[in-house]
C-alpha cells in the first residue's frame, strides 16, 4: 500500500512523503526507498540516538534527498537530541536535513540554535502548546524567534497562563 500510494502521489512533487508506516519498520521504509525517488521524511516517533542509528543503518534513507524529523521534546530532551545529531554526523548526514517535528516553541528554538533545516509547525493546532510566541508572524514560510531569554513560553500568553496556573 505504501508503494502504491507513493506511486499515486509522485506526480505532485510533494516536498516529502512522511511517516508511511510503523516507525520501527525499517524494512518497509527501506523497501519504499527502492520505489519512491522523491524526498521522504520520518523519525518523528523515534526517541533515541539508538533509534536514529538503526533508521540510518536499515531504513534506506538517502542523506542527499530525505529528511529526518526527530521531535526534540519526545527525544528525552536536548542532551539526547545532541547525541542523535552526533550519530547523524557520523553517518554523513547534514544537520540541515533535520526538520524537527512537534510544532512547539522547544523545537523552534532548537532548530534555530542548532542550525537545523527548519521546524515543522502548525500554529493553530494543539493550542496552547503548539505554534509560536504571540506577535510572531509567518512570512513566506519563515518565522523569527521572540527577543526574550529562554524557550519563549512567557511570550505566548495562552500557554503562560496554563503554566502559571499549574504553579499557583
Amino acid at each position: 500500500t505504501a508503494i502504491e500510494y507513493g506511486n499515486a502521489i509522485r506526480p505532485y512533487n510533494l516536498y516529502w512523503y512522511e511517516e508511511v508506516g510503523d516507525p520501527l519498520d525499517y524494512a518497509l521504509q527501506a523497501e519504499l526507498g527502492k520505489h519512491y525517488d522523491k524526498p521522504m521524511a520520518t523519525g518523528e516517533n523515534l526517541f533515541s540516538h539508538q533509534d536514529a542509528r538503526n533508521l540510518l543503518r536499515f531504513g534506506g534513507m538517502n542523506k542527499e534527498r530525505d529528511f529526518l524529523q526527530f521531535d526534540c521534546a519526545l527525544s528525552y530532551g536536548l542532551v539526547e537530541y545532541l547525541r542523535t545529531l552526533e550519530v547523524l554526523k557520523e553517518h554523513g548526514w547534514s544537520s540541515r536535513r533535520v526538520v524537527p517535528h512537534g510544532g512547539h516553541q522547544m523545537s523552534l528554538n532548537i532548530a534555530a540554535g542548532l542550525h537545523l533545516g527548519g521546524n515543522e509547525s502548525y500554529p493553530d493546532v494543539f493550542k496552547p502548546f503548539g505554534g509560536f510566541a504571540d506577535g510572531i508572524a509567518v512570512n513566506d514560510s519563515y518565522v523569527s524567534l521572540p527577543q526574550i531569554p529562554g524557550v519563549g513560553f512567557e511570550a505566548k500568553a495562552e500557554l503562560y497562563k496554563v503554566m502559571k496556573e499549574l504553579l499557583d
